[in-house]
């Protein structure tokens, strides 16, 4: 019998289950969809957790370890996320559950005729509290401040677009970019000025009740590797614990200079997402 799969509120029993509750910290883009309706969650009830955005192609997959091995579950995900008919989907799901699903998703996406584009995995990284060796936490040098861009300040926004100006064609951000300003512009964001102009930016948000995000980190190409990265991901982390929380982020396993920073800050590898790529034919 094929599983049902109904579209569900944040408030469904399924989030109250000890091992998506202990997971969590993986799937934040869920538990910051929850309570917002322009996302479609879609669930069993029981075991599995389907996020789909109107933002773009992802679709945030969740299933507990009781349906790993089940084969026909597996078939049912698959054939829901490809009935959803979302063109060039990115599927994000668990790294223990990544073998099994890409080759399922692959062959019920035959009767379609999708192809797999391509697979990679992200690494989950979380701050570990303890003291890195040669890791101080410094502070600015002279010459240097760290603020919070406020959107309602002109020159903030000015300094903002001119940092990101310098960026876009290595984040391919020409036809996103007033939409990825205005994003940043209403997060909580940090930035390193000297001389006037943003060396380098941190952005933190969403998250769990124990979690909390950074989000993304920039640093201008010419200021890399003197420093100005840990400054601005140490304040990040600091105003992250000042919460309480504990910081978390994602990282492509192969950045090998991002992970070289996350690892100098304090992150450890927390666990792993694999994100599978579907083209249209």
């Amino acid at each position: 019998m094929a599983t049902n799969f109904e579209r569900i509120s944040g408030n469904d029993d399924i989030f109250n289950n000890k091992e998506y509750v202990s997971d969590s910290l993986i799937f934040n883009a869920i538990e910051s969809a929850r309570n917002d309706e322009e996302y479609s969650i879609f669930s069993d009830h029981k075991n599995v957790i389907i996020m789909t955005s109107p933002k773009g192609p992802r679709v945030w997959l969740w299933t507990s370890s009781a349906i790993k091995d089940d084969t026909n579950k597996l078939i049912d995900i698959s054939r829901f996320i490809r009935d959803q008919k979302i063109k060039g989907a990115e599927i994000y799901l668990k790294q223990d559950v990544s073998g099994n699903f890409s080759d399922l998703y692959a062959l019920t996406t035959l009767e379609i005729n999708y192809t797999v584009k391509d697979e990679f995995s992200l690494a989950v990284y979380t701050y570990n509290n303890e003291p890195v060796e040669g890791a101080d936490n410094k502070e600015p040098d002279k010459g240097e401040k760290i603020i919070r861009i406020d959107k309602d300040n002109e020159n903030d926004v000015k300094l903002l677009k001119d940092f990101y100006t310098k960026l876009k064609d290595e984040f391919r951000w020409h036809e996103k970019f007033d939409r990825k300003i205005n994003e940043y512009l209403n997060a909580e964001l940090y930035a390193l000025v000297k001389d006037g102009e943003i060396i380098a930016d941190a952005v933190i948000g969403g998250g769990t009740d124990d979690y909390m995000r950074i989000k993304s980190v920039a640093v201008l190409a010419d200021k890399r590797r003197c420093g100005f990265g840990y400054k601005i991901c140490s304040y990040a982390v600091n105003r992250i614990k000042d919460r309480s929380l504990t910081p978390v982020l994602y990282t492509h396993i192969g950045n090998v200079s991002a992970v070289a920073l996350w690892s100098k800050v304090g992150f450890r590898m927390k666990d792993k997402l694999y994100l599978l790529k579907i083209e249209n034919n």
